[in-house]
C-alpha cells in the first residue's frame, strides 16, 4: 500500500516548479519586475542612457560654442548696421589690419582675426584698397570681403568750374581724399615744384606776374572729373590737375580756330575773328573772371566782349567777384567800402586785370576769353549786371546811364538775396 501511495504521489507531481533564486536573479526581478516586457526594457535602457549622454554632450558643446562665438566671432553690431568705408594701405600687416578693424568697431578681437586669416591660408589674399564693411558682418564675412578682390583702389573726384584752390582743398577733405587742407594749399604756392609741369604757370613766372598772388596755382587746376588712386597724395592730385590744364591750353590757346565761309562764287574766305593780345596767363585770368560773372555759355562770350572793350578803352574792369576773392564772401550787393578796398585783385581799385586768376575756369570760359561775342565787340557794350539773383541771367548795356538804371532796378533783389543767404549760413 505504501508503494502504491508513493507511485500516486509521483504521478501528481505539478507541471510547474518554483524557480530557484540566487542573489543575481533576485536582484534583477526586483529591479525589472516579473512583467512580460522586462526583456524589452533590458534592451532599451542602455540605448536611452547613450542617447541622453549624447544630448547632454551636445548641449554642453552648444552652450560653449555660443559663448565663444559671441565673444570672438559674432557681429559687433546689429545686422542692419550702417555700411562704412574701410581702407587698407599697401604694406599693412595682418595684425595692423585687425587692430584697425577692432578700433573701427567692426570686429571683436583682432587676435582671432589674425589667427583665422593665417589658419585659412589667406594672408597673401588680403588686398589693399577701399572696402565697404558693416558692423553687422561676422568675422568670416569680413575676411571674405577683404580677400574677395572687391576693393576699390581708385576714387572719382569732380572739380567744379569756378572753384578756387580753397574750394578744391575743402572738397578733397570732404570726400576723404585728403586728411586736411594744409598741405594742399601750401603746395598751391610752391612754384618751383610745379613750374615745369604747367604751361600757364611758366608763362606767368617768365612774365614776373606771380608776386602778390594769393595762390600761385590758382587758375591752373583744370575742372573735370578724375579717377585717382585712393592712396594719392596732395602733390600727385595737383600734378593730375595741372596735366589736364595743359591739355586744355593746347586745345584752346594753341589750336587753330580759324573759320571760313563760301561766297556766291564758291570762293573761300576767312571769317573775321577777334585777335586777342592777351598772354596765356592773362587769358586764364580773364577766363576766371568770366567764369565767376556768367552762368551760361552765351553770356560767357558777351561778358568777354565787355571786358575786352573796357581793356581797349583803358577803363577799369570793375568786376564784383574780384572784390570778394580775397575775403571769400559771397554777396551780390557790394558797398562803396567793398569796392574801395585797396588790393591788387580789386578791379574797382586797380586798372586792367587783377593780380591773377580768381578761380579755376572751365574750357568754355577759356574759349570765351579767346573768342568774345563779335556783335557786342562791334556795338561797344561796356556794362552788365545781374538780374533776378536765382535766374543766373545778366542784362547788358552800352551806356552808363542805362547800366545805372538796371542796377537801381535790381539792387533791392540782390540785397534781399544776400540777406536770405546770411540767414541760412547763420542757421547752419
Amino acid at each position: 500500500m505504501a508503494q502504491k501511495r508513493k507511485r500516486r504521489a509521483q504521478r501528481r507531481k505539478p507541471v510547474f516548479q518554483s524557480e530557484k533564486y540566487n542573489i543575481r536573479s533576485l536582484h534583477e526581478d526586483r529591479e525589472y519586475g516579473l512583467y512580460w516586457y522586462a526583456w524589452l526594457w533590458k534592451l532599451l535602457r542602455p540605448v536611452l542612457i547613450f542617447l541622453c549622454s549624447v544630448l547632454m554632450v551636445i548641449g554642453i558643446v552648444s552652450i560653449g560654442y555660443d559663448r565663444i562665438y559671441g565673444a570672438f566671432f559674432a557681429p559687433v553690431q546689429a545686422e542692419n548696421a550702417e555700411t562704412v568705408t574701410f581702407q587698407i594701405d599697401s604694406g599693412e600687416t595682418v595684425s595692423q589690419i585687425g587692430e584697425r578693424l577692432q578700433a573701427a568697431n567692426l570686429l571683436r578681437d583682432s587676435r582671432v582675426f589674425k589667427y583665422l586669416v593665417q589658419f585659412k591660408g589667406l594672408t597673401n589674399s588680403l588686398s589693399y584698397g577701399t572696402f565697404k564693411l558693416s558692423g553687422g558682418m561676422n568675422i568670416d564675412q569680413i575676411i571674405d570681403e577683404l580677400t574677395s578682390g572687391s576693393q576699390t583702389n581708385e576714387r572719382v573726384i569732380t572739380i567744379v568750374p569756378g572753384w578756387t584752390c580753397e574750394d578744391i582743398a575743402n572738397y578733397l577733405v570732404s570726400v576723404g581724399a585728403l586728411e586736411n587742407t594744409t598741405e594742399f594749399l601750401k603746395l598751391c604756392n610752391d612754384v618751383d615744384r610745379f613750374v615745369g609741369s604747367s604751361y600757364a604757370l611758366r608763362d606767368a613766372q617768365n612774365a614776373g606776374t606771380l608776386a602778390g598772388r594769393k595762390y600761385a596755382l590758382e587758375g591752373y587746376l583744370a575742372p573735370d572729373t578724375y579717377r585717382v588712386f585712393t592712396s594719392a597724395t596732395a602733390e600727385s592730385i595737383i600734378y593730375t590737375l595741372l596735366d589736364q590744364h595743359n591739355k586744355v591750353i593746347d586745345n584752346v590757346y594753341y589750336a587753330d580756330h580759324t573759320e571760313y565761309y563760301t561766297d556766291e562764287e564758291g570762293a573761300y574766305h576767312e571769317v573775321e575773328s577777334f585777335k586777342s593780345t592777351l598772354t596765356m596767363d592773362q587769358t586764364v585770368t580773364l577766363a576766371s573772371m568770366i567764369e565767376k560773372e556768367a552762368a551760361s555759355r552765351e553770356d560767357y562770350a558777351r561778358v568777354s566782349a565787355v571786358f575786352h572793350n573796357r581793356l581797349k578803352l583803358g577803363m577799369k574792369l570793375e568786376s564784383d567777384p574780384t572784390v570778394t576773392y580775397l575775403t571769400g564772401e559771397h554777396k551780390l550787393a557790394l558797398t562803396e567800402q567793398d569796392t574801395g578796398a585797396a588790393n591788387s585783385y580789386n578791379t574797382y581799385y586797380v586798372p586792367g586785370l587783377p593780380a591773377g586768376p580768381i578761380c579755376n575756369p572751365s574750357v568754355a570760359a577759356l574759349e570765351a576769353a579767346q573768342k568774345p561775342d563779335m556783335t557786342y565787340i562791334e556795338q561797344g557794350y561796356l556794362y552788365f549786371c545781374a538780374t533776378e539773383p536765382t535766374s543766373g541771367r545778366l542784362t547788358f548795356s552800352i551806356s552808363k546811364a542805362e547800366h545805372e538804371a538796371n542796377v537801381a532796378r535790381y539792387r533791392p533783389l540782390w540785397e534781399e538775396y544776400d540777406r536770405q543767404q546770411a540767414i541760412r549760413r547763420s542757421a547752419q
